[in-house]
């Protein structure tokens, strides 16, 4: 037996040993992440990097709803600790960003509370995101600064919904909550200057079918003991009809996803639910981070200007927005691969986790300067391959211009004078049962491993009759679009709603055409989310299609083209051309649409271009 023991005990000390042998090895750990769980590395790093895990925590909220939260704690602590809090839908015990952001920052002398959301994870209670997230918020900062390892301080990290939730918990302006690092986040906006984007799942009025059922199918169930989604035929459960019955076909039980889809965009009941809009105020220092394949990039933009506009002049001062390329939460993956879609990004990698500590040392602990060298907006400029800066968005030396599409097929850049058509307009069917398929683009969770997100070859889709064609000459000097890209069109329809969908793309010499950056609107809510109103047929009305932003420059020699359509399916829900209520349809009509382009009333792209010289 004695034997035995001391056998037993060598092997162990052997495996300890060589646990840190390889986890002091970076190409060693990378191995070793690939075999191990999760949760058996974070146990390794606990022991290695000296701090205690203590899964078991539960925080009473006021409604006596206990949240389960999971606190990492440097063992080595001669005074009391700066704290960084994580909440997540994804429990914290299972989901990567969560365990690895819990060893880092412990790991660097912060105390850290990764929290599963008001019923997901461990919690109790129901979840609708992001119902109760701002009081919830404000209770658990309540319990942190109550603890005796606490310094009063708390910052608030992570990325999609572990953003989101931070500007929820921004509304409540709580003394302790000193900083944010919010990355991919932009889904966090309600209604604000216009939008309703509600977690990213809504731009111009269209529900963004395939993220917002791959979402939901997986996370969205208001039980946090209900059985895990099966696997299912993604692509032919999404072609279902009606749109609003499609997670409770595969995954029956109460669903978030039926009450997002339940009511109109300006209903009161959206503001239970916490999202950033008119009326709230921003009072953080934050470091906002995302990446212009993702879907919510144009909704971090417009809330980092709103609060550069609106929030104290210190405050406004210290807000840092960083755009690199690359897909939803991959900012640091496109540095490391040099790939964003089809495209090469080379000089893409930034300091990230860095910078986070630089932030929450500055704001948590009076240490050093912070990010006093990030200036307002940092950007990737797609095809240079740098990073610019500016002190606003779009950039100040940006210019405006109009690009007017013309018979054709032509689009003319601006000061180019438009012959009169001898058909002042284009058009197209646009039968909902055989839509355009999505290639790429701002597309992201949708549980589907097939979808490729970002820029993707478009050619397969340019040939179809129900796409409309504008393509410029070749570039006589490169382009270098900087800021907010939009359709402005006069259009008609034989319906009395449908859908516009934008695209720009990139035509390069061999021939491809690759996307640049799109958007979609539903013609009911051309006046705004506060005014719907249907079409009379062949009514010509005025459409502001609002195609998201970029920074991106297509070299000299090469073509600019925008295609116009009236779906991108799966990525965007079907538009069935009734005029009835959305999302409860299952009859389609076809429906004729044109794009009128007559040159005293034009339809106009606009652009945001740089200057040659920067």
């Amino acid at each position: 037996m004695l034997t035995l023991l001391i056998a037993t005990g060598t092997m162990l000390l052997l495996m300890a040993l060589a646990a840190a042998a390889v986890l002091a090895s970076p190409t060693l750990r990378g191995s070793l992440q690939q075999v191990l769980p999760e949760t058996w590395l974070a146990r390794l790093n606990a022991w290695r990097f000296g701090y205690s895990v203590d899964p078991g925590i539960r925080v009473a909220m006021p409604d006596g709803v206990r949240l389960a939260a999971t606190l990492y704690l440097p063992k080595d602590r001669a005074a009391p600790l700066p704290t960084v809090m994580l909440r997540l839908p994804y429990h914290r015990s299972r989901y990567g960003e969560a365990l690895g952001s819990g060893s880092f920052f412990a790991r660097h002398g912060y105390a850290v509370l990764a929290v599963d959301l008001r019923g997901t994870g461990d919690s109790e209670g129901r979840f609708i995101p992001y119902r109760h997230a701002t009081s919830d918020g404000a209770a658990l900062l309540d319990w942190i600064v109550a603890q005796p390892w606490s310094n009063g301080r708390v910052g608030s990290h992570g990325c999609s919904a572990l953003a989101e939730t931070q500007f929820s918990l921004a509304r409540a302006q709580h003394p302790a909550h000193r900083a944010i690092v919010a990355s991919g986040g932009g889904g966090g906006l309600g209604l604000l200057d216009g939008r309703a984007s509600y977690g990213g799942y809504f731009e111009g009025g269209v529900f963004n079918l395939a993220s917002g059922f791959g979402w939901f199918l997986q996370h969205g169930n208001a039980d946090p003991a209900a059985a895990p989604a099966a696997k299912i035929d993604i692509p032919g459960a999404l072609r279902g009809l009606p749109v609003n019955t499609l997670v409770q076909g595969v995954r029956p039980g109460a669903n978030a996803y039926d009450e997002y889809l339940r009511r109109p965009l300006t209903d009161p009941w959206w503001q239970q639910l916490d999202y950033f809009g008119h009326g709230d105020t921003f009072d953080k220092p934050a470091l906002v981070i995302n990446s212009w394949g993702d879907q919510t990039v144009g909704d971090t933009l417009v809330l980092a200007e709103w609060v550069r506009r609106h929030a104290a002049p210190a405050v406004a001062r210290e807000q840092h927005v960083v755009i690199a390329p690359g897909n939803h939460c991959e900012h640091s993956e496109s540095g490391l691969s040099g790939r964003f879609g089809d495209l090469q990004v080379r000089n893409a990698e930034q300091p990230y986790s860095e910078w986070s500590l630089k932030w929450f040392d500055r704001w948590l602990r009076d240490r050093g300067p912070g990010l006093a060298e990030l200036p307002a907006y940092r950007f990737y400029q797609i095809n240079e391959h740098r990073w610019l800066d500016a002190t606003q968005w779009p950039p100040a030396e940006a210019a405006l211009q109009r690009w007017q599409l013309a018979g054709g097929g032509a689009l003319l850049p601006p000061q180019t004078s438009a012959s009169s058509p001898a058909a002042p307009f284009d058009e197209f069917r646009y039968d909902p049962m055989q839509p355009v398929p999505s290639l790429g683009g701002p597309v992201c969770c949708t549980g589907n491993p097939a979808d490729r997100a970002g820029p993707v070859d478009q050619r397969p889709i340019e040939s179809r009759q129900d796409v409309l064609i504008y393509t410029s000459q070749a570039l006589g000097q490169p382009l270098r679009i900087a800021g907010p890209l939009r359709a402005r069109l006069r259009v008609s329809s034989s319906a009395p709603d449908t859908d516009i969908v934008a695209r720009l793309t990139h035509v390069w010499p061999d021939g491809r055409s690759t996307n640049i950056q799109e958007g979609a609107l539903r013609l009911r809510w051309r006046e705004g989310v506060a005014s719907p109103q249907l079409m009379k047929p062949g009514e010509v009305v005025s459409a502001g299609v609002d195609m998201r932003a970029i920074a991106y420059t297509v070299p000299a020699g090469h073509r600019l083209r925008l295609q116009l359509t009236s779906s991108s399916f799966p990525r965007l829900e079907r538009n069935l051309n009734t005029g009835g209520p959305e999302h409860a349809e299952t009859q389609a009509v076809v429906a004729l649409n044109r794009v009128h382009h007559e040159p005293a009333q034009p339809s106009v792209l606009e652009l945001m271009v740089l200057p040659p010289s920067r």
